[in-house]
């Protein structure tokens, strides 16, 4: 009998250990290319380490890429995120479970340019990029934001569509809100992805912002006082997409499609 008892509870130890690895393991991001110096930590800690291939990071780790680097990060099978060249950004969620049962992944970014390709997300999921002046949230998209030195925040969006809003709004209810197309098309309601954390309280300006559907080819730049500065169109033939660094997202995009 306590031979029974002994491997029953063996294998309800062993269960237990089973699914909180399944619970880790989902919550890991894997560095899938690294080029040149790139740098991971975990924020309480002051000293950095090297991000080598396959490594991992979790929620509450910082990233950063020095001069001529890059970086990215396979968070599941379909989705990735690219460093720029001088990016710093915060791992402040990683497939976690929200209060309101969402599935949520965040990051902050402090400077610099990140790339998403964001695939796969079931209805529950949200997969969100803030800066400390713009919030953005998208279901299946490719898209990217860049913030400047100073703040200011351009997000540019090349497929599907990303939820804007202002980080004043702080917590996005679930529901249905007014949004405003930057494309033109497409106001009216629009059921946003769910609530989720952003930056914290700034100064609010004049400009107050409605939530903002940016879709397909369509921009938009705040200037760091909070103001829209830009929005509209942007073409393939841009200055800003003959970069090395735009064309070589797309080549990795269109390579990892295939």
């Amino acid at each position: 009998m306590r031979r029974a008892i002994g491997i029953l509870g063996f294998i309800t130890v062993a269960l237990a250990a089973g699914i909180l690895y399944a619970q880790d393991s989902e919550s890991e991001a894997i560095f899938t290319y690294v080029d040149g110096e790139v740098v991971k930590k975990q924020v309480e800690l002051e000293e950095w380490e090297q991000a080598l291939l396959n490594s991992k990071v979790t929620k509450g780790y910082k990233v950063r890429t020095y001069v001529e680097s890059r970086a990215e990060l396979t968070l599941n099978e379909a989705s990735v995120i690219r460093l720029a060249p001088r990016t710093t950004i915060d791992v402040v969620k990683l497939f976690e479970e929200s209060r309101e049962g969402y599935n949520d992944t965040l990051f902050q970014v402090e400077e610099g340019d990140i790339w998403a390709a964001v695939e796969g997300l079931g209805d529950d999921e949200s997969f969100v990029i803030t800066s400390d002046i713009m919030g953005t949230a998208c279901r299946g998209t490719t898209y990217r934001v860049n913030v400047a030195g100073d703040g200011t925040t351009m997000l540019r969006v090349y497929s599907g569509a990303v939820e804007l809003w202002d980080p004043m709004m702080a917590i996005l209810g679930p529901g249905f809100w007014e949004t405003e197309s930057v494309g033109g098309e497409g106001e009216g309601r629009h059921e946003v992805v769910g609530p989720h954390e952003v930056a914290g309280p700034y100064e609010v300006t004049e400009e107050e912002w409605r939530l903002q559907l940016i879709t397909g080819m369509q921009q938009i730049i705040v200037g760091p006082d909070g103001k829209i500065v830009e929005k509209g169109a942007f073409t393939a033939d841009d200055p800003l997409e003959l970069t090395d660094w735009v064309l070589w997202n797309q080549e990795r995009d269109e390579a990892q499609d295939r």
